[in-house]
């Protein structure tokens, strides 16, 4: 859906504007008054208004908006109803009359409430707590595991708070990141230390040390991959879970759809489990980096000024300043000076053969245990259910008669594995819809060598 199908066109207008600060003010306001008042009357926001943003509005000047000629004076109250009427205008505010009186109320639209909140979060100092998804995702599971009944709903939390749990731990990366770039930038020593020490500081209390130590991914990781895996691998739970959320949940057109969602998102929180101690690695890896640049960048910063290094590079700083490029070419005088170096001599590149070493020897690998490769067989199975496969035929077929293989439309792995699932179904089943011609002609399908085979729909 295109953003502009919820948003008025001129929405952001006033985001760009030349009184983009005032507009934003008085959008914080109305927020402030929504959070507190459960009616929005137009009167009591414009006394708000005028309260608040009393000096900016004193200082601001609407000349260049658009409808400034609604803008009859130039006092505090005129301006005040004019940003009102800019909010409305632009679709940020409507205006809502009540039957039971002549008062005008502001109505905040959904949309709006959701860009203020975000515009909020980026403007507090303040840094979000941060959510235990860990132990929320093992609470969860470990309630299903006593109480099946709540498998379903368990699933569903351990999916969302795996999937936010990803997100923030791309989020800390990235942000790890910003404080060594804010670092380097500083020339000042107070500015290093104060970003450190408080910035810095909080948000390691805050995000980071609680990834570490009370919500610790190697803590919960083991039990909640084994919980998981007992539910795949039962298969009268996992069919309890199915029908309880075929029957209660309106999402699903059929049992199948019900089945398949819960398996993929099974599925994807055993993935996430598996490659979250990478992005914890990395994490740690770059807050060890940021530290180590903190300390060199203070040692440098209490030495430079002090030698003839630092004070060469304060003029290179400054060199863009006018009067600096003046007096240095009046008192500095460069040329171009080149050398040859022993280093610089081509050398011919010697291949030395290397010598054949003792062979490696061959691990025994042990046997596969029969029942876990039943379970997981099973599981499979029902990832890529009867229904699933022949869905995918049937669209490939779109009413003809007969196809070949160059005409299944093969765009991601998962329907490679539909077609062969598909094949085997036609050669070695009668629950089918169409029945198989095989071929010892190879084609090439979206980069995918298979044999031209031809499914014949049964008369």
């Amino acid at each position: 859906m295109n953003i502009f199908e919820v948003v008025p066109e001129n929405f952001f207008s006033i985001l760009v504007s030349k009184n983009k600060n005032v507009y934003i003010d008085a959008l914080f306001v109305l927020k402030d008054v929504y959070e507190q008042e459960m009616k929005l009357p137009k009167d009591d926001v414009i006394a708000r208004l005028m309260n608040r943003l009393e000096e900016e509005l004193n200082q601001e000047d609407f000349s260049e908006e658009e409808g400034i000629e609604d803008l009859k004076d130039e006092n505090i109250s005129s301006k005040a109803y004019f940003l009102l009427r800019k909010l409305k205008a632009t679709g940020w505010i409507e205006m809502e009359m009540q039957r039971d009186s002549f008062e005008e109320h502001i109505i905040l639209p959904d949309y709006t409430i959701k860009f203020l909140e975000f515009l909020k979060s980026i403007v507090e100092t303040e840094q979000t707590e941060y959510g235990s998804y860990v132990f929320a995702t093992y609470s969860s599971l470990k309630v299903a595991s006593e109480n099946k009944r709540e498998t379903y709903d368990a699933i569903n939390t351990a999916y969302r708070n795996t999937e936010k749990l990803i997100s923030e731990l791309k989020s800390l990366y990235n942000s790890l990141g910003r404080f060594h770039r804010n670092m380097v930038q500083h020339d000042n020593i107070n500015d290093i230390i104060h970003q450190h020490f408080f910035e810095y500081k909080e948000y390691s209390d805050e995000i980071i040390f609680p990834r570490f130590t009370r919500d610790s991914v190697p803590r919960y990781k083991t039990p909640i991959k084994e919980m998981l895996t007992n539910i795949l691998t039962d298969s009268e739970w996992l069919d309890t879970t199915v029908q309880m959320a075929a029957s209660t949940n309106k999402k699903y057109a059929s049992k199948e759809d019900a089945e398949t969602d819960i398996l993929n998102k099974i599925r994807k929180v055993l993935e996430n489990y598996e490659k979250v101690d990478d992005i914890m690695n990395q994490i740690e890896e770059k807050n060890t980096d940021y530290i180590r640049a903190f300390v060199h960048r203070m040692q440098y910063l209490l030495t430079s000024d002090k030698e003839l290094k630092g004070k060469l590079v304060q003029i290179l700083k400054n060199v863009q300043k006018q009067e600096v490029l003046e007096k240095m070419e009046e008192t500095i005088h460069l040329c171009n000076q080149e050398y040859v170096a022993k280093d610089c001599i081509y050398m011919m590149y010697t291949n030395d053969r290397k010598k054949q070493g003792p062979p490696l020897p061959i691990k025994k690998e042990k046997a596969i245990d029969a029942k876990a490769f039943y379970e997981f067989a099973k599981s499979v199975e029902k990832l890529y259910s009867h229904q699933k496969i022949m869905g995918f035929m049937e669209k490939n077929f779109n009413g003809k008669p007969f196809i070949t293989s160059s005409e299944i439309c093969l765009q991601t792995t998962e329907d490679l594995i539909l077609l062969i699932l598909a094949t085997i179904k036609g050669e070695k089943s009668g629950k089918s819809f169409y029945t198989i011609e095989d071929s010892l002609e190879t084609i090439e399908n979206n980069g995918y060598k298979i044999p031209n085979i031809k499914f014949i729909r049964r008369s």
